[in-house]
């Protein structure tokens, strides 16, 4: 393992600087100027050498380690991986240090979810028609399918009959799917911190992204008709009901409000509903208020197990034949063992209970997260999954991430969600599902707590 005194050849572009780092990054790689194993330059080191904020270094380095071209190990550094070789299979999680950064369902030992589906699995392995669910379905899933997606949506406000649901594997690929389908060259509408996923299915159908300012009931209304004005943009992709990731739910009169400028403009509106299960008493979602310009994506990974892919997507009547064929373009058909079980737990009941479970789960982590980081401001409702934390001037997000990583605990910075290059909001998303226990989050937030109370000017001046 040799150590790499790397110094990056930067091309002359209008993008942001991180990115110029890993495109370097890349082509150094494929040039074979860098080798597997090559230890890369610390984030100060590369940050001194092209005259870079730290913060930048940290994005360039994590998005090439998100990308699979570096590997970091805590204590010893950064390093070129080895591009030949296959990664095993891993779960999301890092199971090796205290994960708080990715929105996970808060599932326990002896989870309600794991004892559903192993249920649920052994009641298929016994059923006369298995060898049906073992072959192709249809493109938007079988009518008994779209009739329980349209009563999973309807606890949640959302008006829809069958005809009007289309099955999906999930909430991303309802969002691939509608993106191809409804957006047009002059781009998309987003919020200005916004789920990542939708800035990477923007980027791969290389669409531009039109960022509208959020405050803490959501997005604002006059800011989106200030964009509409300036980009020509008529497709609106947004969260009205526990926003990931600042966990806002839109007051009513909002709501209203910006389904008026969406009529004004002419705006189709994408509404993420993936997270709103988990808010037991919501406002009316956009669709139920202009069901004939809204496209409602729901979900049940989030609500019950992340492993039960399976989404559905509330669209006008007259949208479902070109959803069909979207649904063809991107994975032919569905799984029909997923979708099965999906249906069952709908039509039984058994979805609606874990998601109780999940909210009764997540509120006793919001609860425990208050107790630890009393002091400390941040936004969070009650059964959110997670909390948004600004992060005082005098500090910087990106330093707590670094500093915590080397105390093993993962934080989510708030550049992951920022729609804005080169704009990323001083603030942590803090998941508090991913972890394996209340105990192992106490223990998390409690790390984090010691590294705000570090330097924190209220604690220099008690002492």
């Amino acid at each position: 393992m040799t150590r790499s005194t790397w110094k990056p050849r930067l091309k002359r572009s209008g993008g942001p600087l991180y990115a110029a780092l890993v495109d370097a990054l890349a082509a150094d790689i494929s040039a074979g100027r860098l080798r597997a194993g090559d230890r890369l330059p610390t984030h100060r080191e590369l940050a001194a050498t092209v005259e870079a904020s730290l913060g930048t270094v940290t994005r360039a380095y994590a998005e090439a380690e998100r990308r699979g071209l570096i590997r970091s190990q805590v204590g010893n550094g950064t390093f070129v991986r080895d591009l030949t070789e296959a990664d095993p299979y891993s779960p999301q999680l890092d199971r090796t240090r205290i994960d708080l950064g990715p929105t996970a369902v808060p599932i326990v030992p002896g989870d309600l979810g794991h004892l559903s589906l192993a249920a649920a699995l052994t009641r298929l392995g016994g059923r006369a028609d298995l060898a049906a669910l073992s072959g192709y379905q249809a493109h938007a899933g079988s009518e008994s399918q779209r009739a329980a997606g349209a009563r999973w949506l309807g606890l949640a406000g959302v008006p829809a009959s069958a005809g009007e649901v289309t099955v999906c594997g999930g909430a991303q690929h309802a969002t691939l799917m509608l993106l191809s389908l409804l957006a047009t060259p002059e781009g998309l509408l987003v919020e200005d911190v916004t789920y990542p996923g939708v800035l990477g299915a923007a980027e791969w159908l290389r669409l531009p992204t039109h960022p509208v300012a959020l405050d803490a009931d959501g997005l604002i209304p006059e800011a989106l008709a200030e964009a509409c004005r300036e980009s020509g943009a008529r497709v609106l992709y947004c969260t009205p009901t526990n926003h990931n990731p600042t966990t806002a739910i839109m007051p009513l009169k909002r709501r209203q409000a910006l389904v008026e400028v969406c009529r004004e403009f002419g705006v189709t509106i994408i509404e993420n509903g993936a997270l709103a299960p988990l808010v037991a008493k919501a406002p009316p979602p956009l669709v139920a208020l202009d069901p004939g310009r809204t496209y409602h994506i729901g979900s049940l990974s989030k609500a019950t197990l992340p492993a039960l892919r399976v989404g559905f997507i509330r669209a006008p009547a007259e949208a479902r034949r070109a959803l069909e064929h979207a649904a063809a373009a991107t994975v032919w058909s569905g799984s029909p063992l997923l979708n099965e079980i999906a249906s069952q737990w709908i039509s039984e009941g058994t979805a609606e209970a874990l998601r109780d479970a999940r909210r009764a789960e997540a509120s006793a982590r919001q609860s425990l997260a208050a107790s630890v980081l009393k002091g400390h401001p941040y936004a969070a409702h009650a059964t959110a999954y997670f909390l948004w934390m600004p992060i005082p001037e005098h500090r910087r997000a990106t330093e707590l991430v670094e500093q915590a990583a080397a105390r093993d605990v993962l934080l989510g910075p708030g550049h992951v969600f920022a729609a804005r290059p080169g704009h990323a909001p001083n603030a942590l998303r803090i998941s508090l599902g991913a972890a394996t226990s209340r105990a192992e989050l106490e223990r998390g937030l409690k790390t984090l707590a010691e590294l705000l109370d570090a330097s924190s000017p209220t604690s220099r001046r008690m002492t």
